[in-house]
């Protein structure tokens, strides 16, 4: 009996059949998993590109903000609206926020961060540390655009 059931434990005959009577079904339920699995990957990569795209354009706000208290502290060399102290807040949220984008974004604003550690006292009195910073500004903006033309 114990032969008999290893010997015809598998009939080709009836698993051919029932394949034959359920071939819609299969094929049906391997475009299903298959369209779930799409969609599930598809939305995760939606879910990273739109943090992406949302973080990039907070970035490119903060930058411009930054610019602008450079340019009144270092031309109008007015204290108020170009208070280097309020630089940093724009500076560490560029720095912070730049972690969500490409690498290359993340390395411009790090280096930014880098540059206004090392410059911002001197901005109203030093023309070179405008510069340097307002370098690493547009530096800055143009990978975090990069990042944003890079998106699907």
């Amino acid at each position: 009996m114990i032969a008999r059931f290893k010997r015809n434990w598998f009939n080709k005959t009836w698993f051919l059949q029932q394949l034959r009577l359920n071939f819609v079904a299969l094929i049906s339920l391997t475009t299903a998993i298959a369209g779930i699995s799409y969609n599930t990957w598809r939305d995760h990569q939606n879910e990273i590109n739109d943090n992406m795209r949302n973080a990039a354009f907070e970035v490119l706000t903060d930058l411009g903000e930054l610019q602008t208290i450079v340019n009144y502290a270092h031309f109008q060399k007015d204290s108020t609206l170009g208070n280097p102290i309020e630089g940093w807040k724009h500076v560490v949220m560029v720095r912070d926020l730049s972690h969500l984008l490409k690498p290359e974004a993340a390395k411009a604003a790090n280096n930014l961060y880098g540059n206004w550690q090392i410059h911002w006292e001197n901005l109203n009195t030093d023309a070179q540390a405008e510069t340097l910073i307002s370098a690493q500004i547009s530096e800055t903006r143009k990978a975090v655009l990069n990042t944003i033309d890079s998106l699907k």
